[in-house]
């Protein structure tokens, strides 16, 4: 779980979407959500067992047509308490703003503007900051797009908190050719160097979470039926360091991603992935980047088939291979066929994965070596009949190494989930799942999930998150 706390601009627009209905009375609101309540237990092999009952909302607000220029507010947000045990470290609630900004529209050049938290896109993808973007299309198919603010610094539990960082700005440069594709320049300035965290005299500073980064981007789709992009980041900070790589630019990450239609039942589509931890995240912190202390490399290949048998039918099948520091390489390989009923309004899959995982080194234990390769089986069922929908799932894992001290002698694990949802109306979701399971760290696992959908208001969707 990740928080971080208001800024003085996100309590404004958050007063703001209080008093909005008595000081708007022309505007368009949209309120949406979703409440989940779960429940589990854990049931441990010394016979201890652990209850949990966490109560979860998220909350947006999408507010259009404020005064007479073209300006909208969007606010999102969630909030969690603990009815039991404590289901996460760093207390029994919590909660974040994700975003609270104004937008304006201009009504040429597809021109905006956003104040306040919103997600911006940055060199290394999106970064949510406090502070204003904007972006225009010009003349001959370009477009430019630039952000700037103070970063939102979020503190996960269990980990190092980032040395603040005191700003971040940033833009994009883009030329799109009309149908065949676009190619964008972007950078990133995020902070300096940490104040929180300063040098001995005469000693360089050992972590420097500030970051200079430089993109470029690609797309190319000269046909319907195939599409490639691709983007590659580097760092240009540089440092003296002891925890930073030497040289005055090094290779952050790099994407590339293909999708070739061959005929009209067979589609193949590749990716390629690097990163270098140090240099791609640095100071970043957002839920979704993992670990900002991270210093590893990795890299990932993958590819998919999936062709049309017959009918309802469908094949397909995929591998994937990734290595990373530390922990070697691993890859994984398997196929999966799907079966579709119109008639019954029936889906089901089968699915086999063999996963393969370096043999990595246990320091101080009763083996030398241990692995976690596996062999996973999936089967599930959905039926969707409009107002309600039906779903069961299994998982099976089966591991090859029985004497691997991590699995407390089990090597089988057994996971089985049960939904079933209704639709009382279009802007109204109610559903419940119930799941068993059996693994290495639970002799036994029951959970619970009942959860709530709900959009209602006098507005459209709004803008971009």
């Amino acid at each position: 779980m990740a928080r971080t706390g208001i800024s003085p601009t996100s309590r404004v627009l958050l007063l703001t979407a209080v008093l909005l209905p008595l000081g708007a009375p022309a505007a368009e609101v949209e309120a949406y959500g979703t409440t989940l309540a779960r429940y589990w237990t854990q049931s441990y092999p010394d016979l201890s067992k652990n209850r949990y009952v966490p109560l979860t909302q998220f909350v947006g607000i999408d507010a259009t047509g404020l005064g007479e220029a073209p300006w909208s507010l969007h606010l999102f947000g969630w909030g969690k308490t603990d009815l039991a045990d404590q289901s996460s470290p760093g207390g029994k609630g919590g909660g974040d703003l994700t975003y609270a900004y104004f937008l304006y529209r201009a009504p040429k050049s597809n021109g905006e503007v956003k104040l306040g938290r919103f997600a911006a896109q940055g060199a290394a993808g999106l970064e949510t900051v406090d502070g204003m973007s904007a972006r225009a299309d010009l003349r001959g198919g370009f477009t430019i797009a630039v952000f700037g603010g103070k970063p939102v610094n979020y503190d996960p539990e269990g980990a190092p908190k980032a040395a603040p960082r005191d700003f971040m700005v940033g833009g994009r440069l883009a030329w799109r050719a009309n149908r065949y594709g676009e190619l964008g320049l972007s950078y990133l300035q995020d902070g300096t160097q940490p104040k929180a965290q300063p040098a001995l005299p005469g000693q360089p500073v050992l972590e420097d979470h500030s970051r200079k980064l430089l993109g470029a981007d690609l797309r190319l789709s000269p046909h319907a039926s195939f599409d490639v992009s691709g983007r590659v980041t580097f760092n240009e900070k540089t440092s003296d360091g002891a925890a930073v790589s030497s040289g005055n630019s090094r290779l952050a990450g790099q994407d590339y991603l293909m999708s070739w239609k061959l005929t009209r039942t067979i589609q193949f589509s590749g990716n390629y992935v690097e990163r270098n931890f140090k240099d791609y995240y640095a100071g970043t912190n957002l839920p979704a980047l993992f670990r900002q202390i991270e210093t590893e490399k990795y890299k990932a290949h993958s590819g998919l088939l999936s062709f049309g048998i017959g009918g309802p039918l469908q094949f397909s099948a995929d591998y994937r291979k990734a290595r990373r520091e530390g922990n070697g390489d691993s890859s994984r390989a398997g196929v999966e066929l799907r079966t579709t009923s119109e008639r019954l309004k029936l889906k089901s899959g089968l699915a086999y994965h063999r996963v393969t995982a370096s043999e990595v080194p246990l320091i101080g234990g009763t083996v030398a070596f241990y692995s976690l390769s596996h062999h996973e089986t999936r089967l599930w069922l959905l039926h969707d009949a409009g107002r309600y929908y039906l779903s069961l799932d299994g998982l099976s894992y089966v591991f090859d190494d029985k004497n691997n001290p991590m699995l407390n002698g089990e090597p089988k694990s057994y996971l089985g989930v049960a939904s079933l949802g209704f639709r009382p109306t279009g802007g109204l979701t109610v559903s419940g799942d119930v799941s068993y399971g059996m693994n290495a760290l639970y002799k036994k696992e029951v959970r619970g999930l009942l959860r709530i959908d709900f959009r209602f208001g006098s507005g459209g969707k709004g803008g971009g998150k």
